[in-house]
């Protein structure tokens, strides 16, 4: 699983603050100007992108860190600047949340698969023990067995820290 960097565009960022998308540009440029100056590392706040305007033209814009968020939150005054830093805040809190609803949709569809799979297995199994013809006490005690041993296994996906290690190591592994 990549990790996933959150940012905003220099348009929402320049919406947020009520200042014209070319004023936010000049100032980015400013910025960008004396981080490199002070050896700082530019992309940890900001990165040049593009976009494509209602036109079809390719215009300049930025992609904002938190960072970068924060720097400019930093820069502003007064009531301007209490309202950028509660948006921007705002903002970043849904993208953390729309990541992490993605995240637990997928990781439990990727389990439901794994379920899934579990089931056939379980099936296979009884199909075994039918052809050897094992008495239905041995069935049932092989299949409780194994029904277990997986809602064991599946219900230490309590915490999600430990699912997210796990699902990054399943992908990664069938990859």
């Amino acid at each position: 699983m990549h990790e996933i960097e959150q940012a905003l565009t220099s348009l929402e960022v320049a919406e947020m603050v009520r200042k014209d998308h070319a004023m936010l540009l000049r100032d980015l440029r400013r910025y960008e100007k004396q981080f490199t100056e002070c050896n700082l590392a530019v992309s940890d706040f900001f990165r040049k992108s593009e976009y494509k305007d209602s036109t079809g033209r390719t215009l300049p814009c930025y992609y904002i860190t938190k960072k970068g968020c924060e720097f400019i939150a930093h820069k502003l005054t007064g009531t301007k600047g209490t309202e950028f830093t509660a948006k921007y805040i705002n903002r970043f809190h849904e993208m953390e949340t729309e990541l992490s609803t993605g995240a637990n949709q997928e990781i439990l569809l990727y389990l439901k698969d794994k379920l899934e799979k579990q089931d056939a297995v379980l099936a296979d199994i009884k199909r075994q023990i039918h052809m050897r013809r094992l008495p239905v006490r041995s069935q049932h005690t092989i299949q409780d067995r194994y029904k277990a041993e997986i809602e064991r296994m599946v219900g230490t996906f309590t915490n999600q820290d430990y699912l997210c290690s796990i699902y990054t190591v399943c992908k990664t592994l069938s990859s």
